[in-house]
């Protein structure tokens, strides 16, 4: 009977043992199972896979991992932190030499590369008088050369000239590249007057001879003279040619009155200049000190302040016969003759309408015996008190 008790608990725990071993097998295999699956979904499934050698793939899937997303790089990051460009001009001066006025020179800067990166040109400034094409490439390989055409055209003035440009690239060291063009403008014709100055009190204006003349003895003709504003005639022959030419322009006094200031070209048949531009200005018959109203940080209750004199400039007796402001801008406190001139005393306020603006203009027109007028400009700004109480 005790026999036959020991047996069965021998067999009770023998069975107990191998079910336990058999569910920590399971557990095992169900855990290698999960960890395998997981891996493989952790791996990229973006990137191409890689072929590796029968020795070394166990030791690369083992530290392969895909970097964080701060980690990855930018285009633009990889390219300044990569290596560096170099832009070398090969002459960065150019000289054009004895040029005519009005003339086209054309010239070429070349560059070359000589950095171990990518030279990218962003642009070409330009200063008056040059014109740079767009450039068709603007990047360069390491040892890569390229070349921008430049066109300079010169005015009508004689003497050295010199402009500059500016080659603007990625090359940290020289961002902005300077380049320099010179050349000495040689005057082909000789002209007098450089100007007219016109009066009001003087015959024909003031205005004399207008000389024109070959410095290098080659004969040419005046195919046209236009005037702008139209307030002058002069007579000439298209068909005659000779190295040197006088005109007498013939001014119109009743439109010059209105005109301040105009310019007249003449057009050659020369082989080296082709045109002369002579301006001229017209002496006004008044004037006002200060020329332009300026008011600054103006507020409603503090009006700023200013005094205008008006003035013959042809030294004449003269009355002002009404003052007025295009809006309510400017409020005129006195006005009175003295002497040889005419003081208006004015305030000067931000207008009821300017919302929230922050300058303002306003014109102050002064009625003149005679006929004649004048017109001041106004021009101001309204204080940071003023304009946070606008905004409130």
């Amino acid at each position: 009977m005790k026999t036959s008790f020991l047996l069965t608990v021998f067999i009770t725990s023998a069975v107990l043992l191998i079910t336990s071993s058999g569910c920590e097998e399971k557990a095992a295999d169900t855990q290698r199972q999960t960890e395998e699956y997981a891996q493989k979904t952790a791996e990229p499934q973006t990137e191409p896979p890689i072929l590796l050698s029968q020795e070394s793939r166990g030791a690369t899937e083992a530290v392969t991992e895909e970097p964080a997303p701060s980690e990855v790089e930018e285009p633009a990051q990889r390219l300044e932190e990569g290596p560096p460009p170099k832009i070398v001009v090969e002459n960065d001066v150019h000289d054009f030499g004895d040029i005519d006025p009005g003339s086209t020179n054309k010239g070429q800067f070349k560059f070359s590369n000589q950095g171990q990166g990518v030279l990218e040109i962003k642009k070409v400034q330009s200063t008056c008088g040059c014109t740079v094409p767009e450039l068709k490439k603007k990047t360069y390989l390491p040892g890569e050369s390229g070349a921008i055409s430049v066109t300079f055209r010169p005015g009508q003035r004689s003497g050295q000239v010199s402009k500059h440009l500016y080659i603007l690239s990625n090359d940290k060291e020289n961002p902005k590249a300077q380049l320099a063009i010179k050349a000495n403008v040689v005057q082909k014709i000789s002209y007098e007057p450089m100007r007219f100055k016109l009066r009001l009190d003087e015959e024909n204006a003031g205005v004399g001879e207008m000389k024109i003349e070959s410095l290098d003895g080659k004969a040419f003709a005046v195919s046209r003279i236009r005037i702008s504003p139209e307030c002058m005639k002069v007579n000439y022959d298209p068909a005659v040619e000779a190295n040197e030419f006088t005109f007498r322009p013939q001014v119109d006094m009743n439109q010059i009155k209105d005109i301040r200031s105009g310019n007249i070209t003449v057009t050659l048949t020369h082989p080296s200049q082709k045109t002369i531009s002579i301006p001229f200005d017209l002496l006004p018959p008044f004037k006002s000190d200060p020329a332009t109203l300026i008011a600054l940080n103006a507020e409603q209750d503090k009006p700023i302040r200013k005094t205008l004199y008006i003035l013959s400039n042809y030294g004449e007796d003269f009355d002002v016969e009404s003052v007025s402001a295009s809006n309510d801008a400017i409020k005129i406190v006195s006005q009175e003759y003295l002497e040889d001139k005419y003081e208006i005393i004015l305030d000067i306020v931000p207008p009821s309408d300017i919302g929230t603006k922050r300058h303002f203009n306003s014109k102050l027109t002064v009625g003149i015996s005679g006929g004649e007028k004048l017109v001041i400009n106004c021009v101001g700004s309204i204080s940071p008190k003023t304009a946070k109480k606008m905004s409130n």
